[in-house]
């Protein structure tokens, strides 16, 4: 069955990763999802990279593919992607000044579908000078390393149908759901309507949006088993 068609709203979950012992790291990225509106012709955007700490800070920046499983989270071992072009691809942060890098796409046809990728961007080490070069000790650097979210816009909506519904192992009901639409479809404020009564409190209800493509589980406690024909979704109140 075809749930509602829902028009994209620009919901993502930006992945960070810190070093243990750093709150911001050394050196801040603004925006932390930067949003290209291929609906409108934007092909390219910025970030700007500013370092925090009183030294120079040597960065790297990669794309990779953004792949979310059906539990809503992300892979982080995703392979690369040349989709887009980061440029400069390496800077060096010095202290009181700011770096802009450029983000665009690659290929030579704009995209059909709402994409996103992550954009990892991942502190450098410097050479350490020991003041005992002989003696065996092992100085550590830490390391700050960030995955933001290039969002790839099309102002297209997206299509939930429901694939399956059956009890899994603890009894509950588990429900996949798959976008086949060309947008991305947030999962702020969801419910779930089966049998004419909304249900707002089931696993998978919160997270990263289903992307075109996507399939997702939900699970949710029922004395039955409804049949896809009886499953609906909405937004709202």
């Amino acid at each position: 069955m075809h749930l509602n068609k829902l028009k994209p709203v620009n919901l993502f979950l930006a992945a960070i990763t810190f070093c243990a012992g750093l709150s911001w790291g050394s050196f801040t990225v603004d925006p932390f999802i930067l949003r290209l509106d291929i609906s409108r012709g934007q092909t390219s955007g910025w970030i700007e990279l500013s370092p925090s700490v009183n030294r120079p800070v040597p960065v790297e920046l990669n794309v990779f593919q953004r792949i979310i499983d059906q539990d809503g989270k992300e892979n982080f071992d995703s392979p690369s992607s040349d989709d887009l072009i980061v440029y400069p691809s390496e800077v060096l942060l010095y202290p009181g000044k700011k770096v802009r890098v450029q983000v665009s796409w690659a290929k030579p046809l704009a995209p059909r579908t709402d994409m996103s990728y992550a954009l990892v961007l991942s502190e450098v080490p410097l050479p350490i000078q020991s003041d005992k070069p002989t003696d065996a000790e092992i100085k550590v650097q830490t390391l700050a390393r960030f995955r933001a979210v290039v969002a790839i816009e099309t102002g297209k909506p997206g299509r939930l149908s429901v694939v399956s519904a059956q009890k899994n192992d603890s009894g509950k009901v588990e429900i996949i759901v798959e976008n086949r639409g060309e947008g991305r479809i947030p999962l702020d404020g969801t419910y779930l309507l089966i049998r004419g009564k909304k249900y707002r409190k089931f696993t998978g209800s919160e997270g990263n949006s289903i992307m075109p493509g996507e399939k997702r589980r939900f699970i949710i406690e029922l004395p039955y088993i409804p049949t896809p024909g009886e499953i609906s979704y909405g937004q709202g109140s």
